[in-house]
């Protein structure tokens, strides 16, 4: 008898079998970003989580593009929208849809706690949708048990997150979970997930929204148990769509921009400029855009003349390759957005929801 099969023995199995065994692949439900499971999507109030969550929903239920590029696969989703009402959802259901909403995407705005009854409910409507891909959890405080003096807060946090993961594995879904940063930063983004490290642990995925002051763009922090590799990405609000589009790696993006304020400091000069200068009115280390302007003239965005002075060509090249062009569209230093899209720019160029 193998030591596996003794009653109160240890449950063990071999490398050897473990690599004979076929294993199903993980399911993906937006490719390299939200995979089966559940995951945290977390950042600053009014930065646009909701948005990002509710167009993700409404591409799945459709079968349509997630995030712009992202293809993704159809199938029933539920939206579990706890700080909306019906008057605010159809608002945003016109922003984000052409026609008719999707037959796929069911709604709620109201669930117990998940120890009071939300996980029996949720687990219901899991097995009355045997075709369901994703769930939407907007926004986690409505669900979270109570605070109680019997466990730790790292318990406890941990514990908001055991009953959705038990469902996700049952169901073989992805559970997105809207949560909010701490006021504080910290130098790795997990660390500004509020609370403990009780959620980010419990969690099996951890979407951080951040956006750089004073910029309508952010970046996407994308970490998990599934994710051979962290990445940053880079995301672009379009209000004409009031939905954010993916346009790259962040590191990338973040240089094409600096290179389109230096760009746009020359033009508006009207002659050709020193780099200590262009860093001045930037408020940029002289080195570094001395540096990145030595590359542009490299790359044929900025011709060297007398002086070590710099001066447009006659069609500055973007930055951007032909195909995250064709991707993401022109990069400007802060997006256009408006009024109607629930996104603002205030007098201190700080852009809100």
């Amino acid at each position: 008898m193998r030591p596996e099969e003794r009653n109160g023995h240890l449950k063990t199995f071999t490398a050897a079998e473990l690599m004979a065994e076929e294993l199903a692949e993980v399911k993906w439900v937006v490719p390299g970003i939200l995979p089966e499971g559940v995951t945290l999507l977390a950042g600053k109030p009014k930065l646009g989580k909701s948005w990002l969550a509710l167009g993700v929903a409404i591409a799945v239920a459709a079968g349509g593009m997630a995030l712009g590029i992202k293809p993704v696969e159809a199938g029933d989703v539920l939206y579990m929208a706890l700080e909306d009402n019906r008057r605010r959802l159809r608002k945003r259901f016109g922003k984000l849809l052409t026609g008719d909403g999707p037959e796929r995407l069911e709604i709620a705005t109201e669930c117990p706690r998940m120890d009071e009854g939300g996980a029996e409910q949720l687990e219901r409507w899991l097995e009355e949708h045997p075709d369901a891909r994703l769930v939407v959890v907007d926004i986690l405080k409505k669900v979270r048990p109570r605070a109680s003096t019997n466990r730790s807060v790292y318990d406890a946090d941990y514990k908001a997150l055991e009953a959705m993961q038990r469902l996700a594995g049952e169901y073989g879904v992805s559970i997105l979970v809207v949560h909010h940063l701490q006021k504080m930063g910290a130098a790795d983004p997990l660390d500004e997930v509020s609370g403990s490290t009780g959620l980010s642990g419990g969690a099996d995925g951890v979407l951080v929204l951040k956006r750089d002051r004073g910029r309508a763009d952010a970046y996407l922090h994308v970490t998990g148990r599934e994710i051979e590799e962290e990445a940053e990405l880079a995301l672009r609000w379009d209000a004409d769509l009031a939905s954010w589009t993916l346009v790259g790696d962040a590191e990338e993006y973040r240089v094409s921009q600096e290179r389109q304020d230096i760009i746009r400091v020359v033009e508006e000069a009207g002659e050709p400029m020193a780099p200590k200068d262009v860093a001045e009115l930037l408020d940029k280390s002289p080195n570094a855009v001395k540096y990145l302007m030595w590359r542009m003239s490299k790359d044929g965005q900025l011709a060297s003349v007398s002086k070590g002075r710099y001066a447009l060509t006659a069609n500055p090249a973007n930055p951007l390759t032909d195909e995250q062009v064709s991707e993401g569209g022109s990069v400007s230093a802060v997006s256009e957005v408006s009024d109607d899209s629930e996104m603002h720019v205030n007098a201190q160029g700080e852009v809100g929801f």
